[in-house]
């Protein structure tokens, strides 16, 4: 992988991280007491349903590739594989960017 592919990894890494911190961190009043599809719904929910579902997917292909990239490393070992499959599928949000970091930024 050339630099700027490593980067660009990171970089849609670290989006379902930040996505979310912003998410937890905002007063979702509204959000939770608010039907999508009744007419009195603000205009911003659809959009915020439609972009959150949108995460859900771009994070389980992100892990997907994770994943994929895992089991075709040949620098880490059988069982190290099984604990990084756990790990990233556990805590998919937390692990990636570690992984990105030891497998894909400082690979060879």
């Amino acid at each position: 992988m050339t630099k700027g592919q490593k980067i660009a990894v990171g970089s849609a890494t670290l989006l379902p991280l930040i996505y979310t911190v912003v998410v937890v961190s905002t007063p979702l009043r509204s959000v939770f007491t608010t039907d999508p599809t009744s007419p009195d719904a603000p205009d911003w929910l659809l959009y915020f349903t439609a972009f959150h579902f949108f995460m859900y997917l771009y994070t389980g292909f992100l892990l997907t590739f994770y994943l994929i990239h895992l089991f075709g490393n040949r620098n880490i070992g059988k069982e190290r594989k099984i604990l990084w499959t756990l790990l990233l599928i556990l805590g998919s949000l937390l692990t990636m960017p570690v992984y990105w970091f030891l497998h894909i930024w400082r690979a060879r």
